[in-house]
């Protein structure tokens, strides 16, 4: 045999394992994977801003699924509002809130491998643009203008008993005792249809406005244009704001007991929690400005998705406590101001409606300084003048006047303004004694505005 294997040993050793798997294969089985399931994660990240009736809604798209994994199964995020004392269940937000808006999200890039390319958060397509959606990974703002009807108790959930028998409820406070709030929640949902898990609401406390203010007035110069209006809800109300002197209580009632009435269970049990109010505190003031477009600028025609709404920003950098403000002056172009007023601090804060619009164009009607300083000096052949140059940044040129002594009338020696602050009159006849003034202008079209005369010298010709 040479010490070879034999061909019938060789098959029996490649069988023997062969049997093995099929042995192992054979006996008790475990329970099948359940199939992989991409869904967008919980959308955590929400803020919620009420600016009079407007509210904006501002949120972050998933960029990872529920299990972290990349790139995001999203097409799609439905916001939704709801207001009563407590949110509604995480379960029940779709069931009893109220969609207010729809935003796509345009499919995330991908490299030839078909895994994400690029950094951690998505980012859209080739070719994807604005109008095929919001991108995931970045943040996107819409907007909820409130009803009176959106700001009264919705719908409220019924309580489902719990499957593995009565658990011992914790002491709280009782929903009807709780102030009124509105909450604002969003759900992605994957390509399929398959929503992501409830995320964290968040919301403001209903309360009333603060009346706007009115009368608002906008005097302006050539540097700026100060605005002042009257206070929120008129002289009443600003004496309201005032707290008043405290009053001695006479003797005989600090001695008389303080009786209270007695409640009674009804009562108790329909009392629908406290009603709204203005909050408290001191009211501040927010201006608001509204520019006409440049027309020297690239006008930007692509129309901004419902999902890019911008909050207007005041002017100010803080709530003002006085009632005028400081804006500076853009001539000629238009505008409009509005201010609101902001009852409470911090989060607790409310803004009101804006006042009546204060729409205005600053037109350019100030003229440049008078020149000064205006000196004629007479040599062979002519009379030099000059004077001391202006420094409106406006400022065209200057216009040279000339009379006779003996006449009081006074002509233009210049048919355009002259840049430089000199002139040399060679138009004269010796021994003629000649009265001068220059008035400097501005660019301001179609009409310049005419500077005060300068101060007026005499010399003869030679």
């Amino acid at each position: 045999m040479g010490g070879k294997i034999p061909l019938l040993a060789v098959r029996r050793l490649f069988w023997v394992p062969v049997a093995l798997a099929l042995a192992a294969g054979c006996g008790k089985k475990g329970p099948p994977l359940a199939p992989i399931v991409r869904i967008p994660a919980a959308i955590d990240q929400i803020a919620a801003q009420r600016v009079g009736r407007d509210v904006f809604v501002t949120l972050t798209v998933p960029a990872k699924n529920i299990d972290a994994s990349i790139p995001v199964d999203i097409s799609r995020i439905e916001v939704y509002g709801y207001t009563g004392r407590v949110p509604p269940p995480r379960a029940r937000w779709v069931e009893i809130g109220a969609l207010i808006a729809v935003v796509p999200v345009a499919p995330p890039v991908l490299d030839a491998a078909g895994s994400e390319a690029g950094s951690e958060a998505p980012k859209a397509g080739p070719g994807v643009g604005p109008a095929d959606g919001a991108t995931p990974g970045t943040s996107i703002t819409v907007l909820d203008t409130l009803t009176q009807n959106e700001l009264v108790q919705g719908p409220v959930a019924t309580a489902t008993p719990p499957r593995n028998g009565p658990t011992v409820a914790e002491p709280v406070v009782p929903e009807a005792m709780l102030p009124l709030r509105r909450y604002y929640a969003a759900f992605g949902f994957s390509a399929r249809g398959r929503p992501g898990p409830p995320g964290t609401a968040a919301g403001f406390a209903v309360s009333d406005l603060p009346e706007p203010p009115a009368l608002v007035r906008a005097p302006y110069s050539e540097r700026s244009i100060l605005l002042e209006w009257s206070p929120s809800g008129g002289v009443v109300g600003f004496l309201f704001e005032r707290p008043l002197l405290a009053e001695e209580v006479p003797l005989d009632e600090r001695l008389e007991p303080v009786v209270q009435a007695p409640v009674s269970p009804s009562a108790a049990a329909t009392d629908v929690g406290p009603s709204p109010s203005v909050p408290d505190g001191p009211t501040r003031y927010n201006v608001y400005r509204d520019l006409a477009p440049d027309l020297l600028a690239v006008p930007n025609t692509a129309p901004l998705p419902a999902w890019s709404v911008t909050r207007p920003a005041p002017l100010n950098a803080m709530p003002l406590e006085s009632m005028a403000f400081v804006d500076p002056v853009e001539l000629d172009r238009p505008r409009c101001y509005v201010v609101r007023a902001i009852r409470g601090s911090g989060a607790a804060g409310v803004e009101g409606e804006p006042s009546l619009p204060t729409c205005m164009t600053p037109t350019d009607v100030f003229p440049p300084g008078a020149p000064a300083r205006l000196v004629a000096i007479a040599d062979q052949g002519g009379i030099s003048l000059v004077w001391e140059p202006n420094s409106e940044p406006d400022l065209a040129g200057y216009l040279v006047l000339r009379g006779e002594a003996t006449d009081a009338t006074l002509q233009s020696l210049t048919s355009t303004p002259v840049v430089e602050p000199r002139f040399r009159d060679t138009r004269v006849t010796a021994g003629t004694r000649y009265v001068y003034v220059v008035v400097a202008v501005d660019s301001h079209l179609p009409v310049s505005n005419v500077s005060a005369e300068s101060n007026r010298v005499e010399e003869a010709a030679r």
